[in-house]
C-alpha cells in the first residue's frame, strides 16, 4: 500500500498516457479507414493532457527535479543552503495554496453554471477539478521534499 501511495502519480500519468494514445491512435485509423473522426478523442486527449501535465509537476516536485537557479544557493555554505531550500518549498508552496483556491473556485463555477464538454455533453467541472486535485499533489510533494531536504546536512 506504501508503494501505491508514494508512487500514485506515476500509475495515475501512466495510465492517462496509455489512454490518449490509445483512442488518439484508434481516431487515426477510424479516419483513414472509415473517413469518420471521433470529435470525444480531442476533448479527452486535452483533458488527460492537463491531468498528466499537474501530476508530472508533483512528480518533479518529490524528485526534487524542478527547474531552479543554484547558482544563489551555491553562493551560501552548505549549513546555510538548506534555509534557502525552505524558503523556495515555503514559496512553491504558497503558489499551491492559490493554484488549488482558483482552480476550485474554476470549477465551481463551471458545476454553478451547468457548463457541458462540447462533445460528451460531460459536466466541465469534472475536467476543471483537474487542477485543484493536482495542486494537492503537488503541494504535497513539495511539503515531502523540503523537509527531507531541510533534515539533511547539505542540500544538493
Amino acid at each position: 500500500m506504501k508503494k501505491l501511495l508514494d508512487n500514485i502519480e506515476e500509475y495515475i500519468v501512466a495510465s492517462s498516457l496509455f489512454i490518449m494514445t490509445s483512442i488518439a491512435f484508434a481516431n487515426v485509423l477510424s479516419r483513414k479507414l472509415f473517413q469518420a473522426s471521433w470529435s470525444f478523442t480531442e476533448e479527452i486527449t486535452a483533458n488527460l493532457f492537463i491531468l498528466a501535465s499537474m501530476l508530472g509537476a508533483a512528480i518533479a516536485a518529490k524528485r526534487g527535479s524542478h527547474l531552479g537557479l543554484s547558482i544563489l544557493t551555491d553562493l551560501f555554505p552548505k549549513k546555510y543552503q538548506k534555509f534557502v531550500t525552505l524558503i523556495s518549498t515555503v514559496a512553491a508552496v504558497v503558489f499551491c495554496i492559490v493554484l488549488i483556491k482558483e482552480g476550485f473556485v474554476l470549477a465551481m463555477q463551471e458545476k454553478a453554471t451547468g457548463q457541458l464538454t462540447p462533445a460528451l455533453g460531460w459536466p466541465e467541472w469534472i475536467f476543471g477539478t483537474f487542477v485543484p486535485v493536482g495542486g494537492i499533489f503537488i503541494m504535497i510533494r513539495f511539503i515531502q521534499f523540503g523537509i527531507k531536504a531541510f533534515k539533511e546536512e547539505g542540500v544538493k
